[in-house]
């Protein structure tokens, strides 16, 4: 609905700054994105962070290392947690992606869908656990959990980090399962 509530100026700025950008590769092939793709690619992931949408095109993002170190899943008494583990608080929003659990043998997972943005860390581990559980439920002990962090500005998105961990067995209360 916005992109037809632009300016003429407006939409002449899009295209000339999509023309820069390049489509996700295809048979080994990358195409120039249309005006209304890239206006797409800048504003879904603002309107999924909560914020207003840009009617101009912003400047091409620059990136520094994504924050997002590990993945700890812990099993104290029951209760597992998924926590992502930062270096450092973050300086912009970061997306958090999530596979359903799977056998502990999977190496690689395919299709992991949008949890949401990050939460606010408690010193330097944001915790996913409920984003997790209302996507794909709990986990079961001895199951692999894929997640995949992405930097998001208005500018565009870095590329994926992914992490996993196995999720311990109950009576492992003081070793947590640091996923790479």
């Amino acid at each position: 609905k916005a992109w037809g509530e632009l300016t003429t100026e407006q939409y002449q700025a899009w295209r000339e700054r999509a023309k820069r950008e390049k489509s996700k590769p295809r048979q080994g092939k990358r195409w120039p994105l249309t005006a209304q793709t890239f206006f797409g690619r800048i504003n879904n992931p603002r309107a999924a962070f909560g914020l207003a949408l840009l009617k101009d095109p912003p400047p091409p993002a620059r990136f520094g290392p994504n924050p997002v170190i590990g993945l700890i899943a812990t099993n104290r008494a029951g209760r597992i947690t998924l926590q992502l583990e930062l270096s450092e608080p973050p300086t912009v929003g970061i997306m958090v992606f999530g596979a359903r659990p799977c056998h502990r043998s999977v190496a690689r997972c395919f299709k992991c869908p949008r949890l949401g943005p990050l939460p606010p860390p408690t010193g330097l581990l944001s915790d996913i656990t409920k984003q997790y559980v209302e996507k794909h439920g709990r986990p079961a002990v001895g199951q692999r959990v894929f997640i995949r962090t992405r930097q998001y500005t208005d500018g565009g998105h870095d590329e994926f980090q992914e992490f996993s961990a196995v999720i311990p067995a109950e009576n492992a209360w003081d070793n947590p399962a640091k996923g790479a």
